[in-house]
């Protein structure tokens, strides 16, 4: 009898169990996206580690704060209907925009830029990161219901009123780097919404019209413009301006194939490489591991953007495959700029490489895209291609 009254209640409570995994609908799950996404977190935090260990412990230790709070937020977005943020896209753009207002009229200021809001305990927010989740959600949002109006002139333009206003704030701060991040999401989700070739490629031309009157007028900071001469000839200010490209170069090329070992990068310990455990983390990565560990870890994140590829062309709401497609975007312009700046390829825009460099507030904004997109699998059954 003992027995059997076990296994009665056993058989009672596994439908219960079933149901409740078939309400949350946890077969559905992006299971490639989620292993992707805790592999690029483990070694994030094993690079900030060996950046940061030995001069600033207390950077790591505040990174596994942000990390903790970070998957409670992806948690919370992977619960909510991606409906819900459509519905109150207008509220949304209302709060971006008030929010990165907020930044210039009480933000702090650090190295000539007024980009982050202090809070207690040294820990810092940088508004500018949840600016680009939001303009994802209320461009794809805006785009879904708009539908056919992307493709007149005035739904264009629109459009780029839409990205334009947060941007400009963006770049007031001032911020470069995060203002074009504003602009290449906005042209590739009007691309996926439809919009006419042409007109993208007069944005295009008009883009370098305004970059060549932003230096013109000296509307570009001064440290701007270093930046980009430097990009073209860094030995001509080697101690200033140059000095990012030239370490980085210096601490790559060292680490040859297998690299230097973990925690023993010469460049990183005696402190040569700049911002090494933000903007240059990479460089860390290169250094200790070598060309096999760069190339793995850029392997890594081939696997992770797959897996939003492959999400954002099985779906089949248009506002689902918008919202995909701004986040693979975000997070591959980062992945190619912050490499490349740190490489030499691309000037130096303080661009940082998702999950990896340290900063509270981007590896929010990271794991909020990953929650975004978990709940975009579990709302809809893709379509099997």
């Amino acid at each position: 009898m003992h027995y059997s009254g076990y296994n009665s209640r056993v058989a009672t409570q596994a439908p219960a169990i079933g149901s409740i995994a078939d309400r949350l609908k946890l077969r559905h799950i992006d299971l490639p996206l989620l292993l992707t996404t805790l592999i690029l977190i483990g070694a994030g935090l094993a690079a900030l580690y060996s950046a940061t260990y030995a001069w600033a412990p207390s950077i790591f230790r505040r990174q596994l704060v942000w990390l903790g709070l970070g998957v409670v937020l992806a948690i919370v977005l992977t619960a909510i209907k991606p409906a819900f943020w459509a519905r109150h896209y207008k509220a949304l753009y209302v709060l971006n925009v008030l929010m990165l207002l907020g930044v210039i009229l009480f933000g702090a200021e650090r190295k000539g830029a007024q980009r982050w809001i202090e809070l207690p305990g040294g820990f810092q927010l940088q508004p500018s990161e949840f600016a680009k989740i939001l303009l994802i959600l209320t461009l794809a949002s805006w785009l879904t219901q708009q539908r056919e109006v992307i493709r007149t002139p005035k739904g264009f333009l629109f459009s780029v009123l839409h990205m334009a206003v947060p941007a400009l704030l963006v770049f007031k701060q001032p911020d470069l780097g995060t203002s074009i991040v504003f602009g290449v999401l906005w042209f590739a989700m009007v691309y996926l919404a439809g919009a006419r070739p042409s007109w993208l490629w007069l944005t295009v031309v008009a883009g370098s019209l305004g970059f060549y009157g932003l230096w013109h007028f000296d509307i570009l900071k001064d440290y701007q413009k270093a930046r980009l001469v430097s990009f073209m000839n860094p030995e001509a200010d080697p101690q200033q301006s140059g000095y990012h490209i030239l370490q980085a170069r210096i601490a790559v090329g060292s680490g040859q194939l297998t690299g230097k070992g973990y925690l023993h990068g010469t460049q990183k310990n005696l402190r040569y490489i700049p911002e090494q455990h933000t903007d240059f983390i990479f460089v860390v990565v290169a250094e200790e591991l070598g060309f096999v560990g760069a190339v793995g870890l850029l392997g890594l994140f081939g696997a992770f953007l797959f897996s939003i590829w492959r999400l954002m062309t099985r779906t089949r709401s248009e506002l689902h495959r918008l919202i995909a497609g701004g986040i693979l975007t975000l997070f591959t312009f980062h992945l190619l700029t912050n490499v490349g700046m740190t490489i030499g390829l691309f000037p130096v825009v303080g661009i940082p490489l998702p999950f990896i460099s340290y900063g509270g507030t981007m590896l929010w904004a990271a794991l909020a895209a990953v929650g975004l997109l978990q709940a975009i699998s579990l709302n809809e059954s893709p379509v099997r291609i």
